[in-house]
């Protein structure tokens, strides 16, 4: 099989095509051994037995299970934008809670509920749940609206000032059953990060792959009878 010499745009077209796509490709490749070593860190974390105090250094306790006694700060509850399935416009209740052993504040979303709905227990409370990451600020995303109470992201520096408190940077995500009528409905603890990224890999090689073998048929030479 011989082929005809390609004119150089067509053959600068490909040639860009190709490395973007294949760049595409190993870009997944890495995100797809980074969301395999997260789900790693993930099950073994839930592998460990909860937590009934938090240490000094909090690194690396994302995703452990907690027991924690405090008290919650129900005044300076925030709200965030959220929603669950079969409910309707409502926020996801962060409040701070104090905890008893040694004075710190974290922050505890509470679950799910519709605006003014949400209970607020007094007095000394055990709180079970899973430590989760900070919401990060997405490009797209609007900015918080502290005067508002207003959130879609934590933000730990503003959420201090704005209650005129000293939070500790960690957030428990409180599980549990949920109650029919019973506000904010707590989370049912189960943990699932998507993991795409060997689709998307092979659909961009695929790609590259399709782009050269059109290229090259496009420029074979026709036999002649």
């Amino acid at each position: 099989m011989t082929f005809r010499k390609p004119e150089l745009i067509p053959l600068l077209f490909i040639i860009c095509a190709v490395a973007l796509l294949a760049g595409l490709g190993v870009w997944q490749v890495e995100r797809l051994q980074w969301k395999n070593g997260q789900l790693a860190k993930i099950t073994n974390a839930q592998k460990e037995a909860a937590l009934g105090t938090l240490p000094q250094t909090l690194e690396g306790l994302e995703y452990r299970n907690v027991a924690l006694t405090g008290t919650f700060l129900n005044d300076k509850s925030f709200h965030l934008i959220g929603h669950i399935q079969d409910e309707g416009a409502g926020f996801f209740i962060v409040t701070p809670f104090m905890l008893d052993d040694d004075g710190r504040i974290i922050l505890v979303n509470r679950g799910f509920s519709p605006a003014g709905k949400e209970g607020a227990p007094e007095g000394i409370q055990t709180v079970k749940g899973i430590i989760r990451p900070a919401r990060q600020k997405r490009y797209f995303s609007p900015d918080n609206n502290p005067q508002k109470n207003v959130w879609f992201y934590e933000d730990f520096a503003a959420m201090s000032h704005t209650a005129n408190i000293n939070l500790t940077p960690l957030i428990v995500e409180a599980t549990g059953q949920r109650e029919r009528g019973a506000y904010p409905i707590p989370s049912d603890g189960q943990v699932s990060l998507r993991n795409d990224h060997l689709q998307y890999a092979i659909t961009w090689f695929s790609l590259a792959i399709i782009g050269v073998v059109m290229f090259g048929f496009y420029y074979r030479e026709k036999k002649h009878g």
